[in-house]
């Protein structure tokens, strides 16, 4: 007599794999995904904190002043600072060549979860020097028109665009720490 050798899988078997394969992957894709994101948050954070290293050593060399950014003269962080022709007071630096000198360069100016704004202004992050949530700049921050008598833990010095991490901005505080806004 003859023997049969069966050394292949049934169609049953191979449908139960694949079924089995397709349910992990539902189950790992999402999951991989939210740990690339949390990646790019975390390096989103490094590059905030590496912005807030310049910026306390910046204050240092100051006197307490923080630095006077205008990171895009198209969106302007002063309305109010004009001169007496009406134009932009060019006091106000480039937050790369303000901080350059600290060790800032364009690459540490891109969030890597963003896709428009580093294109379009140079940076992905926004620089609005506010108090405690304040609706507008505060110019006390920078000396320039007062002295300072706030926390610098009670300022944000400067956040993403946009809610780009887990819907909501990372953002920088005065006295150099990082952390996520809720909105």
């Amino acid at each position: 007599m003859r023997r049969l050798n069966n050394r292949g899988f049934t169609l049953i078997e191979l449908i139960v794999v694949i079924a089995i394969l397709g349910l992990l992957a539902s189950v790992g894709v999402p999951e991989m995904n939210r740990a690339i994101e949390r990646a790019r948050s975390t390096s989103c954070m490094g590059n905030l904190r590496q912005i807030g290293i310049a910026v306390t050593s910046y204050v240092a060399d100051n006197d307490g002043a923080f630095p006077y950014v205008e990171p895009n003269e198209q969106d302007p962080v002063y309305p109010e600072d004009v001169d007496e022709d009406g134009n932009q007071d060019k006091q106000a630096k480039p937050l790369l060549e303000e901080l350059g000198v600290y060790g800032i360069d364009k690459h540490v100016l891109k969030c890597p979860s963003d896709k428009k704004y580093f294109t379009e202004r140079g940076t992905s992050y926004q620089w609005r020097p506010i108090i405690d949530g304040e609706k507008k700049v505060n110019s006390v921050i920078y000396g320039r028109r007062g002295a300072i008598s706030v926390n610098p833990r009670r300022i944000t010095i400067c956040t993403d665009y946009e809610s780009l991490h887990f819907n909501r901005p990372n953002r920088l505080r005065g006295d150099g720490s990082v952390g996520y806004k809720l909105k």
